[in-house]
């Protein structure tokens, strides 16, 4: 598969980083189904995410950017009692992730005008 796509699936990890993952999803899945929002959209939106990033460099980008918005979104909402300061330093604030600076970089970089 590594040849035909150039991506290597999540199949294809070691078993360790491929198990962890998957009971991560496996619990966030019944996580929705114990919350009554496991819906027939919802679980097909799931699995619309989990394949296309597996399949898509771009696809994976722009899971990354809904969920990083959704995630600041939550974070500014739960925080608003919050001092600033320590709000925009915490470390629960998705701004001071490493992989949302990174996705910030990489989005930066493509933006740039050709030169």
């Amino acid at each position: 598969m590594k040849q035909l796509t150039r991506f290597t699936s999540i199949a294809a990890l070691p078993e360790s980083t491929a198990a962890s993952a998957k009971k991560r999803l496996l619990a966030t899945i019944d996580w929705l189904h114990d919350e009554g929002a496991a819906s027939e959209t919802n679980l097909k939106l799931l699995t619309a995410i989990v394949e296309s990033i597996l399949w898509s460099k771009k696809s994976y980008a722009r899971f990354l950017q809904c969920g990083f918005d959704a995630a600041i979104e939550l974070f500014d909402e739960s925080c608003q009692n919050w001092d600033f300061e320590e709000a925009m330093l915490s470390c629960h604030n998705p701004r001071n992730w490493d992989e949302y600076k990174q996705l910030k970089q990489t989005q930066g970089l493509l933006q740039l005008p050709n030169q």
